[in-house]
């Protein structure tokens, strides 16, 4: 059983047709609401996908949403996959400015997060840290292709043609030939031990999982 949670129509319509498509036998329940105000479902998940998340919840509502994630939506042993693009708006990265120079949707609200932010976000939460990577990519942008470019144009949700995204990256460039880039993912445990302790508890939530 899957339940995703999105609280963007557009977005929640692309993701029943991506699990439709991707995962035909999975049983699915999809919540249009924001992570902090999803009630949960019947019973504990044993893996929690927040993908691209953090970055949109401020910052004094995260220790809040992640106490909920520990005490009432993973299971004993459960795992929570966390994957997200470090982000510090005073310090933009050369794609963050071009997102933003393209004014895409759903881009306008960023909020600082990065590796060592979440880890000390889920360890408080009682979480146990079981594995980080960051991920180093760039974009060439030498002789950037349509299929490329056209990943801008799905975001804009077809307001951007590809000619406009070409002049935006160009602005943005400055001469440089590529767009450096990175992400960071981590892997937490929902530590049994550290959940024996905890008087009425009752897990009847399941998990968010935003794609």
């Amino acid at each position: 059983m899957l339940t995703a949670v999105e609280p963007d129509a557009d977005q929640m319509a692309t993701l029943k047709t991506r699990i439709a498509q991707l995962l035909p036998n999975v049983s699915a329940e999809f919540c249009q609401e924001t992570a902090q105000s999803w009630k949960g479902s019947d019973g504990p998940f044993d893996a929690v996908l927040m993908f691209h998340i953090l970055c949109y919840i401020p910052e004094l509502e995260r220790p809040a949403l992640l106490k909920k994630l520990f005490d009432n939506v993973t299971t004993n042993g459960g795992l929570v996959f966390i994957l997200t693009s470090p982000c510090n708006m005073k310090s933009p990265t050369m794609l963050i400015r071009l997102i933003d120079l393209l004014s895409l949707p759903s881009y306008d609200v960023y909020y600082f997060v990065d590796g060592v932010h979440v880890c000390d976000l889920m360890t408080s939460a009682g979480f146990h840290a079981c594995y980080q990577q960051r991920i180093e990519y760039q974009f060439d942008m030498q002789e950037p292709n349509d299929d490329m470019l056209s990943v801008f144009t799905f975001l804009s949700q077809g307001k951007l043609s590809l000619e406009q995204v070409r002049e935006a990256a160009e602005k943005v460039l400055g001469g440089e030939k590529a767009i450096q880039h990175e992400m960071w993912l981590g892997v937490f445990e929902q530590a049994a031990q550290l959940k024996q302790g905890l008087a009425d508890r009752t897990a009847k939530t399941a998990v968010s999982a935003g794609i």
